[in-house]
């Protein structure tokens, strides 16, 4: 019991490091974040909400050099993007574009993060693996070993990792899948959060907050980190695969032992029933001689009184 316990503990805490070095390769960039965040938000919100922004956005491109618009989220100064408003309305650039690179200019290249925010602590996680990545793989093949030998067995060990492999893909895989879907079947929404934004306001619209959650998770995803989760999920399936394989066979062996002894009693069964049909046979045999017999005898006696009596007479 003790052993199975312990087995989980390595097999989980390998699970939870290494999808943390996984999705360290995706260290936030907060600018970068806010950025292609803004975008998406864009994105998935309404194409007339879309067409309001930007006309909020190039309104009296004329007067850039004195004017500004500013709210609660961005401030956009017009002296950076006079060029952007001018390759729009010459039509080089679209409203998407448009928006990101009025954004982009709009967001400041750093951060001042308070040291008690989750993303000061993430932040902090990140540089440490980054800076100790030797001590975060010795850890790894601590743990690796740990496993080998509570196992003791290389096929069981191998069994193990696949499991592992299996669960990293999945844990990686499944969140994206699931965004895909719920984006799919119930659809990502942002225009309210948009609308907000263009007003001044924060929108309290669960739907939309819970649609800017997910493109904040999205965009931990790179295609390193979706190909790794195939590449996971797949070896995991390949190795359940070969543990069924093994407990097939190990089974065979099992199933030819258990018909020995019923293809014996059945040997023995007929054995005993054709030897109680012989001794029948013979005791009937011996029954029917010995009536026989006897009425061979009381023939026999009959006979002599018979001549007794004609003597007498």
């Amino acid at each position: 019991m003790l052993r199975k316990i312990a087995i989980w503990i390595v097999k989980n805490l390998f699970i939870l490091l290494l999808i943390t070095l996984i999705f360290s390769t995706a260290a936030l960039d907060m600018p970068a974040l806010i950025k292609g965040l803004f975008t998406d938000i864009f994105q998935y919100s309404s194409p007339e909400i879309q067409k309001e922004v930007v006309s909020k956005l190039t309104v009296d491109c004329s007067g850039l050099g004195e004017k500004s618009i500013g709210n609660g989220f961005l401030t956009i100064d017009f002296k950076k993007i006079g060029a952007l408003c001018n390759d729009y309305k010459s039509g080089k650039i679209n409203d998407n574009d448009f928006f990101s690179s009025v954004i982009g200019t709009a967001v400041p290249a750093q951060f001042e993060v308070s040291k008690y925010s989750p993303l000061e602590k993430y932040n902090a996680a990140i540089n440490f693996l980054d800076k100790n990545k030797i001590i975060y793989f010795a850890v790894l093949l601590v743990l690796l070993v740990l496993l080998y030998l509570f196992v003791m067995d290389i096929k069981v060990f191998i069994i193990a990792l696949t499991n592992i492999s299996f669960s990293i893909g999945i844990l990686i895989l499944l969140p994206y899948a699931a965004i895909i879907a719920y984006d799919k079947l119930a659809g990502i929404d942002t225009t309210p959060i948009l609308s907000s934004i263009l007003q001044g306001t924060f929108s309290l619209n669960v739907k939309a907050i819970i649609s800017v959650i997910l493109l904040m998770i999205l965009r931990t995803y790179t295609s390193f980190i979706i190909v790794l989760g195939i590449i996971f999920l797949g070896a995991g399936v390949a190795g359940k695969a070969y543990g069924l394989e093994l407990r097939k066979q190990s089974k065979e062996p099992e199933t030819k032992t258990e018909k020995k002894p019923e293809k014996e009693e059945i040997k023995k069964t007929k054995e005993a029933k054709k030897r109680t049909e012989l001794e029948v046979d013979k005791w009937d045999r011996e029954r029917k001689r010995t009536t026989k017999e006897i009425l061979d005898e009381l023939e026999e006696m009959h006979r002599k009184r018979m001549k007794e009596k004609e003597r007498e007479a």
